[in-house]
């Protein structure tokens, strides 16, 4: 009775193994009528191909998930792309307060022999705005600041659009998909 415990257990080890190899197989359903039969000898070369197959799996998963993961953000959009859209610069005006909360700012589109400028007011409350901040880093607009608008008019940061718009090509707020905007009109 020369038998050791670790050699014991390695066995065991090995067995349950191999036995959770062999459910697995049957499992799917390529054992079933092959290990009962007078085919064992195909049936043991289709399991070789089955733990060949798997082996081969488990070396390119990192690939495949590399894969799945690239083919997953192929919904941003392209530099070229985010270029086509108004990009503004935002000024605040300081003389034109209409009332103690409400005071005025203005968009005037840069890169254009002449600028088109947008009016509109922003509400300050408690050293916030409500209307005109960016409703991705949630900050209000600075004066001076480079705003981009999309086809849907609704601005945000440069900085903050183009990064959204690499990974998703469509506004934050309403959806509305830029690489489709001519379908969409």
């Amino acid at each position: 009775m020369g038998i050791r415990i670790e050699s014991g257990f390695l066995f065991v080890l090995k067995i349950s193994s191999l036995q959770l190899l062999v459910d697995h197989w049957v499992l799917l359903g390529i054992g079933r009528w092959s290990i009962f039969s007078k085919r064992l000898p195909s049936a043991l070369l289709v399991f070789a191909l089955y733990l060949f197959l798997s082996s081969i799996y488990l070396k390119i998963k990192d690939k495949l998930l590399t894969m799945a993961m690239w083919l997953c953000l192929q919904d941003g959009a392209s530099m070229e792309d985010i270029e086509q859209l108004s990009k503004f610069r935002f000024k605040k005006v300081a003389n034109e307060k209409v009332a103690d909360d409400v005071q005025g700012g203005v968009m005037t589109e840069c890169g254009t022999d002449s600028p088109i400028k947008h009016r509109f007011l922003l509400h300050l409350n408690d050293d916030h705005c409500d209307l005109e901040e960016c409703c991705i880093c949630l900050s209000c607009y600075d004066d001076g600041v480079e705003l981009r608008q999309l086809p849907c008019a609704h601005h945000f940061h440069c900085s903050c659009i183009n990064k959204w718009l690499f990974i998703n090509a469509s506004c934050p707020l309403c959806k509305y998909n830029i690489l489709k905007s001519s379908s969409q009109n």
